[in-house]
């Protein structure tokens, strides 16, 4: 090697030093000037966030935030929170419905600040086990049950309401956000298209989470018939009036208990349609595009739980198959 060349090397090696040296600073002021505590990247994603989310869906963000998260978490660098930090406050809260949410409200925040500012960090809230999810049993009416409840309310000013509920297994949102020109009054299909919600100290009204959750659903004889009485002369407005959703819930609630009848809270009507139905021989398919769910896995999940009824048709459906000739 001539000493031309290695004056050529000796150069380039120390250029490289410099362009590492120089690249280690700016990437430790990079990392001083990204550093950021977890109440900023929440102010921060909460601006974002309230221009894209509905304010029912920030209402239970808020919640969760302010019993759980800020208090643990507020005042840490989001860069320094470690994964069996994490796992530890899941742990330390006591029940699964609040660990659940709040941890989720957690990765939300965290998970939007790692890709909003780019950082290079390992992703602590991957591999973080949840509480076990206890089994919950939904109360249902049965149909006698049902007959009885919806006979003794007639005449109440939110009477449709809980009637729609009932008769099309509808959320509490979706019943107070019919209107009544929603409503075909010569088939008796139903357009449910809308959400009534209790946000702020108001109603406030949003189209359905999902295309699934728009959907038909037909009133059978009996509720239309009733329908047409109590909408008299009127060809739309809403069905609830004046009233909001948890107003009329609570009405529900004292009438029933007044005069000693049936009674589940409006939000397991939905509960007692497909239990009902499912009872009588829908398929849990039928059932499921009626509720208007994403997949037949949720109403499997949540409604078809140990009915006598469904499984003693399959054990007779066995039996059949089984006693026939080959």
């Amino acid at each position: 090697m001539t000493s031309l060349q290695a004056a050529g090397n000796a150069v380039k090696s120390q250029k490289r030093v410099h362009w590492y040296a120089d690249a280690a600073i700016w990437d430790f002021h990079e990392r001083l000037e990204l550093a950021m505590l977890f109440s900023e990247a929440v102010d921060l994603y909460w601006a974002d966030k309230s221009k894209r989310l509905r304010g029912n869906t920030l209402e239970g963000y808020a919640s969760a935030l302010r019993r759980h998260v800020l208090p643990a978490w507020g005042g840490r660098e989001v860069e320094s929170i470690t994964f069996d930090e994490v796992q530890s406050w899941v742990d330390s809260i006591p029940t699964y419905g609040a660990a659940s949410k709040a941890f989720k409200t957690f990765r939300q925040v965290y998970r939007w600040t790692i890709r909003k500012r780019q950082l290079r960090v390992w992703d602590v809230t991957q591999g973080i086990e949840l509480p076990e999810a206890p089994v919950v049993r939904r109360d249902a009416l049965t149909a006698a049950e049902e007959r009885e409840a919806l006979r003794g309310i007639v005449g109440q000013p939110w009477e449709a309401v809980v009637l729609l509920a009932a008769a099309l297994g509808l959320r509490r949102c979706e019943a107070c956000g019919i209107d009544w020109s929603d409503i075909d009054w010569r088939t008796g299909w139903v357009h449910v298209q809308r959400g009534a919600h209790w946000v702020g100290g108001e109603v406030v009204e949003y189209a359905t989470k999902t295309k699934l959750s728009d959907r038909w659903l037909r009133l059978p004889r009996f509720a239309l018939a009733r329908l047409r009485q109590i909408r008299g002369h009127r060809r739309s407005g809403r069905v609830r009036g004046d009233l909001a959703p948890h107003q009329i819930a609570g009405r529900f609630r004292r009438a029933c208990r007044a005069a000693g009848l049936p009674w589940v809270p409006m939000t397991c009507l939905r509960h007692s349609w497909a239990t009902i139905s499912l009872e009588a021989g829908a398929a849990i398919e039928d059932v499921s595009v009626a509720l208007g769910h994403s997949t037949v896995d949720t109403c499997i999940r949540h409604y078809l739980q140990s009915f006598r009824t469904v499984v003693g048709r399959a054990s007779d459906a066995y039996s059949s198959a089984m006693l026939s000739p080959a």
